[in-house]
Parts: structure tokens; C-alpha cells; sequence
């Protein structure tokens, strides 16, 4: 059976299940499931005003009640900092890194010190998203701004049981709000002044008869950028053609979104909830975000191929960099998606997503059908304004999924929960790529050094199940596992482009094809202990899957092959154990975790700055180890909180890659990359014993909040605060010695003035107040250095290009509600 039939047969089977189930189950007299997401955990108590309520086991229950290791973030907490980007939350969960990037995916998030690297674009994320229901891997979605959101779970470790398609480091779940049964309303504008952004967002909620519930939601944002862009105005390149600055700022854009959602209560068991929505955003690019790093203690940025480098370039990290625009005739000489040679970066994403919920006295059932699509085209340069490494690239993914989930409500202290899900996906990643400055080649009519059209098409099916018994009125055990089958077949086809580049890059390769297929069982065991309402202790062994593939973001080179590009499955297994408590009364609430888990064949990816590809391979062993705790107390008006935590991580068994300029007294002393000859360079190092990159050993958050009433009639005052610690980590792939962000601290603050029933507001929001340019990656720049590798030297560094991390933002923000 090919892929198209095998979903074919899961969604008709899906669609009959809801209909026979529904006929049996509709005369039953079971609870509305109107506005409910998943049952709820029937051993535990019910929730008291203001305690955290998560879905990590696709169930409404406590957060004291969830054998889970997880971050939650109230939809408030979010607005507290004027929090809409994936960027901006990572400073509120510890250990997570996470930021932008030019090339493959776009996207480097990482948790504990796992994740996938922005590089290639054949990877999925190892730590993925969810949002409302719908699985998202492909990295981009850390561009989509989020509003109106009623909370986003982090959930730290493997992820291979609830959530669709498995995760190997973790998973970030936004839950968007949904319509009530009254009208509600709620606009907000505000002024940022170090970006210059003006952003307005809002709300229309309620009842549109007794059965029939809708909710529109919006944001629209426009602004310049907070960093500082030192390009000269106007200059001639060395071909005599005239560049211009991109813009007088970098890191600004405009962002159109919209979310509609409608609910139906079809009988008093049975729901149909449609969220869709849409996004156009437009910006300067990922380029926008770097600055350069100089090899070798350089203080001046290094001679490309022997142009001379800009003299409004530096080595510093500092919100300063030199962006300037592509000369047009070359932008308009068959250099695909350049526009007008100004860089830039347009992403349109759209999604729709219905959930039909059937509940019974036997049996709630979760149908979950989903599709998504996003289109980006971009151009973007690595090197600044002297040299043209830029290239410009189509992604375009589309994807359709089902879920179909089982939940039994059965009396005795035995229930199951058990399920299917499958995918279809299709992706297009076309490049092309413009490295040297040389004159048009009169026969293909570009100066475009190569081109190239991949891709991939795909599928995954997979069934999960758990078992859950109450072995008594405190104890649980819960077992299960998920079986997933993965398939991808990928391409990679070189293009004309010019002709002086035909040796190193000949479009008349033959196509590269591969076809990848495989399955995997991740199993799940659960102890949870629960000697009182507020006390909890529990253990979990875990097992996640991640599949292999193809690169298709390699060189197309004479030396390129298949087998070259291949990759193989990245497995999770390890276990946490954890414990939580609610104490004096309620006012303190306390957590913590320890984890060890194994990566076995962890995906890495590296960046060739000499054939300008992405190369990827398996490291052996990866071994994540920590204590994690959080606090919050509250006293009134008053609030404490706070999260420390402590992860090892380290490498055992890789061989990998090299970084440019590194020599054999470097340690760049393995794999000769021609083995016949005794004195060709070596290609590898060793990497056992060392900590992988973006791996902070401690982290951690410390804040306080406190809420005065100015008046009889309701009017308020809150003041918050909270600093953010990170230790320092490498940022760099192959962990030059010089790629390192050093231990940093944030500060963010707010004061907001309440109206009576806080039905409006005026609020003053701070965010890394203390102006820290912090670098979440980084690769090399194509011949910017990076000489003598794998030779006895000497060894010449190549410039790095960093991404850099949001700098300091203070936000003036009126909001009302009616």
C-alpha cells in the first residue's frame, strides 16, 4: 500500500470511529465538552482558584498532578514583558537557548543542551512545537508572533507518547484561547522606543447563539529595528556597481495576523471547535541579527579573497553591523527570489485546525485533523558589505495530519488511553547562492555562483496507547508506548548558473535521490505518589524517536553523493524523578527534578565554509544530566518566584568535523581526507569528554511582583521584576574556542496602573534592561580566513557570523477589556 492510501485508509477509519462512536454514545447522558480539552484527571482533586492547570498528558489536571518535567506560562505572565516571540520566552525557561537563523530550518532551539541547528534543512526539530494540537517541526514557526494566548507549556525531555509525532529533546505546546458562553472583548497598543515599533492587538468573543461560540483575534506590528546598521549609504562594489545601505536600522518588519475560532455543540456530548488562522510578516531577514566575530584575536574583519573588508565593519558584539543591499542587475540577472537585492526575509503561514470532542460515560473521543502550510522566500547575507556571500532561498512546506485519541472514564482504577496519528508532508527548499563577485556569464545570463532545487516528500503513521492503573488511593502506574513508521524520499538537483564556477559546481550532475524508511517503539513507564492533595512524588523512564534522512542542504559538488548525504534516527532514553508541593495553604508551591537521559546517534550538523554546504552526521552518544527546582510564593499583594538549574551535558564516542583554521596541535588530528596519501589534511576532531554547544551549566530566574490598591473603586498599581542568569556556552557547531557567549544577566521590569476591575491599563514594560547582546549561533564565513586545517599550520581562524539575540526594549502600552 503506498503513502497516499495508507492516509486515506487512517482518515476514513479516523471518521468512521467518530461516527459509530457517536451513534452509540449520543443518547448518554455525559457532560458538555463544549470548552474542554481533554478530560480530567479523575485520581487527583479538583483545582482550586489560581492553581496552574496542564494538558502534558492531553488531560486537564493540576500542575502538581502531572508526572511531567515542564515550564508553564500563564497567558498573563506573557503579556507581564509584551512576550508575542519564541525568542523572548526563552529567557523565561532555564537552559533553553533559542534564535533565529539564516539558513536549513531558520530556527536553533535547544533544551538542556539538546536540539537541531539551523543548518540543514532536512532535519526536524528535536524540540518541536505544538499549538493547539497541531504538530509543527520545521523550526520556522519560531518566527510566528503569539497573542492572545491562554498558555504555553514547555515540556523538558523525550516526548514520544501524547503528542503526535515524537520528540527527542522536548516540545513547546501554546494553547490560544477559545470563545465562552459571554461576551468579551479586549484591545491593546503599544509604542516600543528602542525599535520604534508601533503594534496594536485584540480580541471579539461570545455567543453567537446557544450552541454556537466564535472568537476573533489579531496583531499588527511595524518596526524599524533596535540595532544600529553602520553600512555606507551609497558605495561601488568591485565590479564598479553600485550597493546601498539595507536600511538605517536592522531587526525591524511588519507582521499581519489573524486567528478565528468557532465552536459548535452539536448535542450535549459532542463539539466541534475550527481554529484557523493566518500570518504575513515581512522583515529585513535573519542577516538582520548578525554581527561578526574575527578569528585569531583579529581586530579588523579579515580580507575575502583578497577584497579589502568594510572599513564600518568591526569585531564586536554590540549592536553595530554593516548590512548593505545586492547591486540590482545582479538581483535581477536570474538570481531567484532576490527581488530588488535588497535583504530580506517574507513569510506567509496559514493553518486550520478542527477538533471534534465526543464525550460519553465510557469513552471521550479526540478527533484532531489539522493542515498547515508556509511559504518564505528570503535573501540574506553572511559577510557584511564588502563581500557578496549571500543567498537567497524557497521554502515552501505543506502538511496534513490526523489524530485520532481514545480516553476511557471507566469506574474501576484501570483506563486506557489509545490512539492513531498520521502525517503527510511535502517540502520544496530551492537555494541559490552568489559567493564571488565576477562578471555576468553571457551564456546563462546570471552572476549567480550555483543553484539548486531540493526537497522532500514524506509520511508518518503511528499508533500509541497507555495503560493506567490506581494500585491504590495514592499510587499510580502508568505504561505505554508509541510504535511510529517514517518515510521520506529526497532530492537535490543542481541548476545552470556561472559558468566559471561549472568545475567546482556542475549542473550536469545527475540528480541525488535517496529513500528512507523506518520504524521505531518508544516506550513510557510511569510511578507517581501521592501521599496528599498537595504532595507529589514520581519516576518516569523515557524513550524518544527522532527519523533520519537526507541533507538536502549538502554541497552539489563531484565529490557529493547519496550516501554522503544520509543521516541516520536520533533515539532518546533516559529517566527523571521529581517532586512537588503545595504548602501554607496553598501560598507556596515548590518543584523539582533530576534527569538523566542518553541521546544515542545524536543529528549534528556543521557548516563548510570551502564547498559552502551544510554537513550533517550522527554523533555517537550525547549524555544530559541535571537538578532543576522552581518556587512561587504568594502573600497578599506580594509574589516571589524563582527557577534554578544545573545540566551536564556531554559527548562520548563522535568524530566529527573540524573548524576552520584549526591545526593538527589544535587537535584537528583525525580522518585524512584522502586516506592514500600519507600527507593529506586531516578533516575531524575528537569530541568525546566535551560539552556540546549551547549547553549553559547553570541557569536560572529570580523575580517578585507586587499588586497596591490606589482607591476604593478598584484602581491599582503592579510592579514586577524578575533577573535572568546564564553561565556561558559555546555557540559554535564544531566549539571553537573562541565561539563562546560568555555568563550573562537580564533584567526585566514592569509597572502597570489598573483601572476598576482592571478593565483597562497603562503599563511600562522593560525588557533586558541592562542592554545585553547575547549570541544564541554562529558559523563560519566563506573565505573570510579558515586556512590551514588539518595541516601542521599555520592555521588561520575564519570570521564568524553570530546571531545576536533581542537587545534592550522598553514598551509604552495602554490595553482595555470590555
Amino acid at each position: 500500500m503506498d503513502r497516499s492510501a495508507s492516509l486515506r485508509a487512517i482518515r476514513h477509519a479516523c471518521l468512521a470511529s467518530i461516527i459509530a462512536a457517536a451513534g452509540t454514545a449520543l443518547p448518554a447522558h455525559a457532560q458538555s465538552a463544549a470548552t474542554e480539552a481533554a478530560p480530567a484527571d479523575e485520581t487527583a482533586s479538583a483545582p482550586t482558584e489560581g492553581e496552574i492547570i496542564v494538558t502534558a498528558r492531553r488531560r486537564d489536571e493540576r500542575l502538581i498532578d502531572a508526572p511531567v518535567a515542564i515550564t508553564a506560562l500563564g497567558g498573563a505572565a506573557l503579556d507581564n514583558y509584551a512576550v508575542t516571540e519564541f525568542t523572548d520566552m526563552a529567557s523565561l525557561v532555564p537552559t533553553m537557548v533559542a534564535g533565529k537563523a539564516a539558513s536549513g530550518s531558520s530556527a536553533s532551539i535547544f533544551l538542556r543542551g539538546v536540539g537541531s541547528t539551523a543548518l540543514s534543512a532536512g532535519f526536524d526539530q528535536s524540540v518541536s512545537f505544538v499549538v493547539d494540537g497541531m504538530p509543527m517541526s520545521r523550526g520556522r514557526e519560531i518566527s510566528l508572533s503569539q497573542y492572545d494566548v491562554q498558555r504555553v507549556e514547555v515540556l523538558k525531555g523525550p516526548q514520544a507518547l501524547f503528542f503526535g509525532k515524537n520528540a527527542t529533546a522536548g516540545l513547546i505546546s501554546v494553547t490560544t484561547n477559545s470563545p465562552k458562553d459571554f461576551f468579551e472583548a479586549g484591545f491593546k497598543a503599544g509604542y516600543g522606543f528602542e525599535a520604534k515599533e508601533k503594534y496594536g492587538e485584540g480580541y471579539i468573543s461570545g455567543p453567537l447563539s446557544d450552541t454556537l461560540r466564535a472568537r476573533l483575534a489579531f496583531r499588527l506590528s511595524d518596526s524599524e529595528g533596535a540595532f544600529t546598521n553602520t553600512a555606507a549609504e551609497t558605495y561601488l562594489d568591485p565590479l564598479g556597481m553600485e550597493r546601498h545601505r539595507n536600511s538605517k536600522y536592522r531587526g525591524g518588519g511588519r507582521t499581519y495576523s489573524g486567528r478565528a475560532t468557532i465552536e459548535w455543540d452539536a448535542a450535549p456530548n459532542l463539539s466541534f471547535q475550527l481554529k484557523t488562522g493566518y500570518t504575513d510578516q515581512k522583515d529585513g531577514g535573519p542577516t538582520d541579527l548578525i554581527e561578526r566575530i574575527c578569528g585569531s584575536g583579529r581586530t579588523t574583519p579579515f580580507a575575502a579573497n583578497g577584497i579589502p573588508p568594510s572599513p564600518n565593519a568591526d569585531c564586536a558584539i554590540n549592536g553595530r553591523s554593516d548590512s548593505s543591499t545586492l547591486p540590482v542587475a545582479v538581483a535581477e540577472a536570474n538570481y531567484r527570489y532576490a527581488g530588488d537585492g535588497h535583504m530580506y526575509s517574507r513569510l506567509k503561514s496559514g493553518y486550520g485546525i478542527l477538533t471534534a470532542t465526543l464525550t460519553s460515560d465510557v469513552f471521550d473521543v479526540t478527533s484532531i485533523t489539522s493542515y498547515y502550510r508556509f511559504k518564505q522566500t528570503d535573501l540574506n547575507n553572511v559577510s557584511g558589505e564588502a563581500y557578496p556571500a549571500s543567498f537567497s532561498q524557497l521554502a515552501d512546506y505543506r502538511q496534513t495530519a490526523e489524530e485520532l485519541r481514545f480516553q476511557s472514564k471507566w469506574d474501576g482504577p484501570v483506563n486506557v488511553l489509545f490512539g492513531l496519528f498520521a502525517s503527510s508532508n511535502k517540502f520544496i527548499f530551492n537555494t541559490d547562492a552568489y559567493i564571488f563577485p565576477v562578471p555576468i556569464d553571457p551564456s546563462s545570463g546570471t552572476y549567480v555562483t550555483f543553484k539548486r532545487d531540493n526537497g522532500f516528500s514524506g509520511s508518518s503513521m503511528s499508533a500509541f496507547g497507555e495503560v493506567t492503573a490506581n494500585l491504590s488511593e495514592a499510587i499510580e502506574l502508568a505504561a505505554g508506548a508509541r510504535w511510529s513508521y517514517e518515510s521520506r524520499d529526497s532530492y537535490q538537483r543542481a541548476l545552470p548558473a556561472h559558468a566559471a564556477f561549472a568545475t567546482a559546481f556542475p549542473s550536469n550532475l545527475p540528480p541525488l535521490e535517496d529513500r528512507y524508511r523506518e520504524g521505531d517503539v518508544s516506550p513510557q513507564v510511569t510511578l507517581r505518589y501521592k501521599p496528599s492533595r498537595d504532595l507529589t512524588f514520581y519516576a518516569a523512564y523515557k524513550e524518544g524517536f527522532k527519523s533520519g534522512g537526507f541533507n538536502i542542504s549538502q554541497s552539489l559538488t563531484p565529490a557529493a553523493s547519496v550516501a554522503a548525504g544520509q543521516f541516520g534516527a536520533e533515539r532518546a532514553r533516559g529517566g527523571e524523578a521529581g517532586a512537588r508541593a503545595i504548602l501554607l495553604g496553598g501560598a507556596l508551591s515548590l518543584n523539582a527534578t533530576a534527569y538523566l537521559y542518553d541521546y544515542l546517534d545524536l543529528q549534528v550538523q556543521n557548516f563548510d565554509p570551502v564547498t559552502i554546504g551544510q554537513v550533517v552526521a550522527n554523533a555517537g552518544t550525547l549524555r544530559v544530566k541535571g537538578v532543576e527546582g522552581d518556587f512561587n510564593w504568594r502573600s497578599g499583594g506580594f509574589s516571589l518566584r524563582g527557577a534554578l538549574a544545573y545540566n551536564h551535558a556531554q559527548y562520548s564516542d563522535y568524530i566529527g568535523q573540524c573548524y576552520a583554521g584549526q591545526t593538527i596541535a589544535a587537535g584537528c588530528n583525525l580522518l585524512q581526507s584522502n586516506p592514500a596519501d600519507p600527507d593529506s589534511a586531516y578533516t575531524s576532531q575528537d569530541y568525546d569528554g566535551r560539552t556540546p554547544p549551547k549547553a549553559p551549566r547553570w541557569a536560572g530566574r529570580l523575580g517578585a511582583g507586587y499588586e497596591v490598591p490606589l482607591s476604593a473603586s478598584g484602581w491599582s498599581l503592579e510592579l514586577n521584576g524578575d533577573v535572568s542568569y546564564s553561565s556561558k556556552y559555546n555557540f559554535s557547531d564544531t566549539l571553537r574556542p573562541d565561539a563562546v557567549q560568555k555568563s550573562f544577566t537580564k533584567f526585566d521590569a514592569s509597572l502597570r496602573l489598573n483601572g476598576p476591575d482592571k478593565r483597562w491599563s497603562l503599563a511600562l514594560i522593560g525588557r533586558n534592561l541592562g542592554n545585553k547582546y547575547v549570541v544564541t549561533g554562529g558559523s563560519d564565513i566563506p573565505f573570510a580566513g579558515g586556512t590551514g586545517t588539518g595541516t601542521t599550520g599555520p592555521g588561520v581562524l575564519a570570521d564568524m557570523s553570530a546571531f545576536v539575540d533581542n537587545p534592550r526594549e522598553i514598551y509604552l502600552e495602554a490595553s482595555v477589556k470590555f
